[in-house]
């Protein structure tokens, strides 16, 4: 860009769609968790990426890794991709369960050691464990996996990566008296196992968000942000289209430690694009 056309851009006001959200003084940072797009992702990658960069996008999160790579593409290939087309992609999700963790050993396996050197490799600030499947949420499956989270968090910041969990809203359930999110809250590292809070699902638990926020101030450097319809099913629906009063949590996030507000959408009012554009139009409308 010549100074002449830099000039005019920023005397009309242009400039500011070229620039990060924290530059322009805003303390969010926002990004997209790419699963909210799966088909299209499988369909045309690059034109994909390229209309959500279009969005106004500037960073993505990664549901795509299998077995050392990331949608099909090694990770130097794919880091390449969203290079050129000004993305890049801080966090990404990869599958853990108790098996990936070996309780006699006190080690993880060697696939997810893999996945974790991957993630440093394509350039991850942060490794999220997504989702605990339901042979995980009782008794000693339970105990192992959360063990496993302490030990996988291990090798992460050795990998110079950091490493969290994601909830969804069966974690607000009780497993022998103690509830499930308390058990990983308490029985982790937080030095070791930080926080992504999907906010959906924590309102659709039926938790008390705000305290949430505070009871773990400093641990929660990420949240997803989806809005819950106000129909009987409470379906996921772009931001602004919900009940949740982001704007009071969104009060607490700071303190919470949040880095990055990540838009994910899992239902769909019209097609996934156009849901993800128009939750990005909602959440840059809300006060942070």
């Amino acid at each position: 860009m010549d100074r002449r056309t830099f000039n005019q851009l920023a005397l009309s006001g242009s400039m500011a769609a070229l620039l990060p959200d924290f530059l322009l003084g805003n303390k969010r940072i926002m990004s997209v968790q790419l699963y909210s797009v799966r088909d299209d992702m499988q369909k045309d990658l690059v034109g994909t990426l390229k209309a959500v960069r279009k969005m106004g996008y500037r960073l993505v999160e990664g549901a795509g890794y299998n077995d050392g790579k990331f949608y099909g593409k090694t990770p130097s290939e794919f880091k390449m991709i969203l290079s050129d087309l000004g993305l890049s992609m801080p966090s990404g999700h990869f599958g853990f369960g108790s098996a990936n963790y070996n309780p006699q050993t006190r080690m993880i396996n060697d696939a997810y050691k893999k996945a974790i050197d991957s993630a440093a490799e394509i350039g991850h600030e942060y490794v999220i464990a997504p989702y605990m499947i339901d042979s995980d949420r009782k008794g000693g499956a339970l105990k192992q996996y959360i063990e496993g989270l302490n030990i996988a968090g291990e090798y992460a910041k050795k990998a110079g990566v950091k490493f969290g969990y994601h909830n969804h809203a069966f974690e607000f359930e009780k497993e022998n008296g103690r509830v499930i999110y308390d058990m990983i809250l308490q029985d982790t590292d937080p030095n070791l196992v930080l926080i992504q809070m999907d906010l959906y699902w924590t309102e659709k638990g039926k938790a008390n968000t705000i305290e949430l926020l505070k009871k773990n101030a400093g641990r929660v450097h990420l949240v997803h942000v989806k809005d819950m319809a106000k129909t009987e099913k409470q379906e996921t629906v772009e931001v602004g289209d919900g009940s949740i009063n982001f704007n009071e949590i969104f009060k607490y996030t700071p303190a919470a430690g949040v880095k990055y507000y990540v838009v994910e959408l899992e239902h769909y009012v019209t097609t996934p694009m156009a849901g993800i554009a128009k939750a990005y139009k909602g959440l840059k409308k809300l006060k942070f």
